[in-house]
């Protein structure tokens, strides 16, 4: 039976249901028998839905990523730098 490779996506074929590794990137792939690989990669991180925002210190004009939060540290040089982003509710 032929199967694709849950990594590199290449086709080769089994004798069976069981344990293969890829000939082409060598993943082991486990084969069921009424069903195609599985693979062993890890699955793709979650789609991030709102990107947190970025801000840049006033002090030495550091930009950088921040949470959702009022007042965060610069991490370049410390200067408290106003987000004024909070979680939804609060208030």
């Amino acid at each position: 039976m032929i199967v694709r490779c849950g990594r590199c996506g290449s086709g080769f074929d089994v004798p069976g249901p069981g344990r293969h590794a890829c000939p082409n990137c060598g993943t082991v792939n486990e084969v069921g028998a009424a069903s195609g690989p599985i693979s062993t990669a890890p699955p793709p991180p979650p789609v991030q839905e709102d990107p947190s925002p970025r801000v840049s210190c006033a002090n030495c004009g550091f930009s950088f990523i921040v949470g959702k939060v009022e007042v965060a540290p610069c991490p370049n040089c410390g200067t408290p730098v106003t987000v004024g982003v909070t979680e939804e509710g609060d208030g």
